[in-house]
């Protein structure tokens, strides 16, 4: 009996040896923020893609992007990256990005509209009980650009009052 479980253990793992690596989609201990690192925390508006790679300067998108909790967390389950195998370390960063003004697709949103956490390195399991599945350790929480009115937008705005204010004071002579 004991060798049938040695014979299983032994070929279970030559088949995962070869199976991509899985990590968790996750940012405990950096909960994102809004327009600066004092600023608050990311809700549900708010999306985030991984990228991943087997070095620091080779990330790309990875998974699906999944949206954030109400306190800047999020939690989506295990994510595959499958340029690196299981047990061994891959380069991990967590982007992210406001849904209400560019949509929940990653390839859609303008370079300087995305916050982006620190490059980490994680250990990437099988994903298969009874490995523990690891979440990237981040020191730098990704920090979301809030959009600024243009000039333009102010002017108009400024111009539309001072009408107001001027067709008040004509109807009260």
């Amino acid at each position: 009996m004991i060798q049938i479980l040695a014979c299983i253990v032994y070929v279970s793992s030559l088949v995962l040896a070869g199976a991509q690596g899985v990590f968790l989609f996750a940012n405990p201990g950096a909960q994102t923020r809004l327009g600066s690192l004092d600023g608050a925390y990311a809700g549900t508006n708010i999306y985030a893609q991984m990228l991943a790679g087997p070095q620091a300067d080779s990330l790309v998108p990875i998974g699906l992007s999944h949206r954030h909790g109400v306190s800047g967390s999020l939690f989506a389950g295990g994510v595959t990256v499958p340029t690196v195998p299981a047990y061994n370390l891959a380069y991990v960063q967590m982007v992210a990005w406001d849904s209400l003004l560019w949509g929940t697709d990653f390839a859609q949103v303008p370079i300087d509209q995305l916050g982006r956490t620190d490059i980490v390195q994680v250990y990437l399991t099988s994903g298969v009980f009874p490995d523990v599945t690891e979440a990237p350790r981040f020191t730098q929480p990704a920090i979301v650009p809030v959009p600024e009115p243009s000039t333009w937008a102010l002017a108009a705005l400024a111009c539309g009052v001072a009408l107001a204010r001027r067709r008040k004071r004509h109807k009260s002579r």
